[in-house]
Parts: C-alpha cells; sequence; structure tokens
C-alpha cells in the first residue's frame, strides 16, 4: 500500500487523477479514515485543520502536500519537528484570485451591490441617494500591493491594465535585484508599510498570514488611510484585525471593502451577524480558488507533486 490518504474531499475530475496515480489512496468514508495518524505515509490536506497534537501522533506520515497556497491550517513548526515535509501549491489560483482582487474593487468604487440591493427591493433612486453619488473612478488612481509575490504581481499588473493605475508596492522580503518580476512592473516600492497608507486609494492584501502578518492591518493603521479609500483583503482573515475593520467601516474612517478571506470560514450570518448589513461591505466567502478549472489543477498539482516524493525526487515548493 502507498500509505496515502485524502484528508478532504476534492474536485471530481482531480479525484479522478488522483485515484488513477494512488489507486489504494484513503479518502473520506472509508473505514480506515479516522484512524489515519496509525498509517498515513502521505496526506492530501485542504480545509481541515493539521494540529501539533495530530502531527505528534503520527507513526509514519513523511510527507503533506496543502491543496493550495496558504497552509495557516497546518502546524508547519511541529512538522519540522517531526521531520514531516510540508508542500504548499503556490501560483495555480494566483490569476483568479488577481480577477477577484480587481471585481471586488471595481464593485467597492460604483456601490454595485449596494445599488443592486435598493433596485430589487424596489427603493426609489436618485442623484440624492448616497449610493449612486458616492461612486468613485479608478482610472490613474494609486493602488497599493501589500505582498510582492505571484499573486501582488499579477493583481498589480491588472490594476495598470484596467484602470491606468500607479502602484505601490510594500514587501520586506522581495528582492530588489535585476530578476525580480518587479522590475518589469512600474511601481514604486517603499520601505515601511505607514509610507504607503495615506497615498493610496485602494489597499490591496496578498500576503500569508504568518506570525509576522497576523493582525497586519489594524485601526490606527486604517485611520492613515484617505477616508475615500478601498481595502481589499484576497489573503487571508486574520491578516486584518477584522473588528478593527467593522468599525473603520461603520465609523466611514475608509470608504469601503471588499473582503474575500475570512477569519471564520465559510462567514455567515450566525456568527458576524449585521456586519452582512454594512452597505460600504463586499462579501465573498473566498472564491479566490474556486472555479472548477482551477481546483482541478490545484489537485492535480497536489497528486503531482506527492507522487513525485514518492518515488524519490526533491520536493517541489517545500515549506519545511
Amino acid at each position: 500500500m502507498s500509505g496515502v490518504v485524502a484528508l478532504d474531499t476534492f474536485d471530481p475530475e482531480g479525484t479522478k487523477y488522483m485515484r488513477e496515480l494512488f489507486p489504494d489512496v484513503i479518502e473520506p468514508g472509508h473505514p480506515s479514515h479516522p484512524s489515519w495518524p496509525d498509517h498515513a505515509v502521505g496526506l492530501f490536506v485542504a480545509k481541515s485543520k493539521v494540529t501539533a497534537d495530530i502531527i505528534q501522533r503520527t507513526k509514519r506520515l513523511r510527507f503533506i502536500v496543502r491543496h493550495g497556497a496558504g497552509y495557516d491550517n497546518i502546524d508547519a513548526e511541529a512538522c519540522k519537528k517531526k521531520g514531516v515535509i510540508l508542500c504548499n501549491l503556490p501560483g495555480i489560483s494566483a490569476t483568479n484570485v488577481a480577477e477577484v482582487a480587481l471585481a471586488l474593487a471595481g464593485a467597492c468604487s460604483k456601490n454595485l451591490i449596494e445599488l443592486s440591493r435598493q433596485l430589487r427591493t424596489g427603493e426609489k433612486l436618485n442623484k440624492r441617494c448616497r449610493s449612486l453619488y458616492s461612486a468613485a473612478l479608478l482610472t490613474g488612481k494609486t493602488f497599493g500591493i501589500v505582498g510582492g509575490g505571484r499573486i501582488g504581481q499579477l493583481t498589480a499588473r491588472k490594476f495598470i491594465g484596467a484602470f491606468e493605475g500607479r502602484i505601490m508596492m510594500y514587501d520586506p522580503y522581495i528582492p530588489t535585484n535585476d530578476a525580480s518580476p518587479w522590475t518589469t512592473i512600474p511601481h514604486v516600492r517603499v520601505e515601511i508599510l505607514e509610507d504607503l497608507l495615506p497615498v493610496v486609494d485602494v489597499l490591496s492584501l496578498h500576503v500569508p498570514l504568518l506570525e509576522t502578518t497576523k493582525d497586519l492591518i489594524t485601526l490606527p493603521l486604517l485611520r492613515q488611510m484617505k477616508s475615500t479609500a478601498i481595502l481589499i483583503n484576497c489573503a487571508r482573515g486574520g491578516v486584518v484585525n477584522e473588528e478593527d475593520l467593522w468599525t473603520a467601516l461603520r465609523e466611514r474612517i475608509i470608504a469601503s471593502a471588499g473582503v474575500d478571506a475570512w477569519v471564520s470560514e465559510p462567514p455567515t450570518r450566525e456568527v458576524y451577524g449585521d456586519i452582512f448589513d454594512l452597505e460600504n461591505l463586499v462579501m465573498t466567502p473566498h472564491i479566490g480558488g474556486s472555479p472548477m478549472e482551477v481546483q482541478t489543477a490545484t489537485c492535480m498539482s497536489m497528486v503531482d507533486h506527492m507522487k513525485e516524493m514518492m518515488n524519490g525526487k526533491p520536493p517541489r515548493d517545500r515549506v519545511v
């Protein structure tokens, strides 16, 4: 037996490919699935939590491949201590995440969701209606990119292509040498986040959730932004302090926000209550990796990563 376990359920086409390469893969519903820590050598993970305690209890585990770029649901430090190789899949959903960021910025700037709601409920709209009057132009505006990886690069290019935007970028970890992809993207790089906040019209976040990025955006920083500014979070929920963001929206400290990444996912009214009623909040339920073609490509790449490691090849996209 290969000892490969799928901790979660994946898309049909990707699952078919997984079964072709690993005919004896143990999937949810299999009698042996609940006892996977006793026998798993390789683990496919999507949304399930893999805690330090679980990793410590594993007996044969050597490889974990995370279905997607983020891996905050897996204790990477515990993997390192246990000698388990953890890989992620960066870049596959990057194009769609960038498109979502562009769509959220457009929806926020034109108040599209609130206008749609008002039309559906039969409200009378005229030029005095706040949701009409406050619609803003994006062409020629300044866009701040926090996180200069693949997604940040694509998002910057889309803001330039769609809106002739001026790009400012903050990422203390991206190299500045001639080999950097940012050399082909017109932009101004800032050394500290505070240099970017007062200037940008749209702030778009594209960083992983780490100890260094948790609560990266808080109320004191939001107060430094323009009152007309838009915040876009297509990264991870914990990157923005949510309570601080809700305060900023209620008090009109910033104009609006487009949120695709939440602390509690999927976001529900039971958890978020009247936050769902904020008219200057555009909400999506973490759809960056949702298109079927993205799901399939991600699953197939996940399977390929595992197969290569099982065959003794060096791990690709290794986290630890």
